[in-house]
């Protein structure tokens, strides 16, 4: 029997390129009136679950911050942070899930960088270039934790 040797990347894509066809929650981009509410100070982003994430937990003010959305496509959570005033890169390995993040920011003005890629290997940002990686859940997609972490460490200023 041959064993069966299955490419995580490869792999996730194609899932996430499909979610985002078939409309999965995590890949449907947030409204007009959520990025406009976001622009006033009113706003929130999910890390896991459905509940928000403790605001403390970011900086105060995030005008000018440098923010990755690290495996964190789908025009959710990169929108709102760009609309709250970061610099946003959206790092995620799905075209069609960046696709989200691309159509959000023309439809509402938003400037955000959108870059295709594996969040173990964050080799397209150089040492210390972002002020906070917002990371979801997407850890579940690696087969080792560690790359992504030493990575992550790399990137934080």
């Amino acid at each position: 029997m041959q064993d069966i040797v299955v490419d995580p990347v490869a792999h996730n894509r194609a899932a996430w390129d499909k979610y985002v066809q078939e409309g999965n929650e995590w890949s449907r981009p947030v409204s007009a009136e959520d990025v406009e509410r976001a622009r006033m100070g009113d706003w929130s982003i999910v890390l896991i679950g459905r509940e928000p994430v403790n605001r403390s937990w970011l900086p105060t003010d995030l005008t000018g911050k440098d923010v990755l959305c690290l495996a964190s496509g789908g025009g959710q959570q990169g929108p709102i942070l760009a609309a709250a005033g970061a610099r946003v890169t959206v790092f995620d390995n799905s075209p069609r899930q960046l696709g989200q993040d691309q159509m959000v920011a023309a439809r509402d003005g938003l400037e955000l960088r959108t870059v295709l890629g594996d969040m173990r290997d964050l080799s397209a940002f150089g040492d210390a270039t972002f002020d906070v990686v917002f990371h979801p859940v997407s850890n579940l997609f690696v087969p080792d934790l560690a790359p992504v972490w030493r990575e992550c460490f790399r990137v934080l200023r």
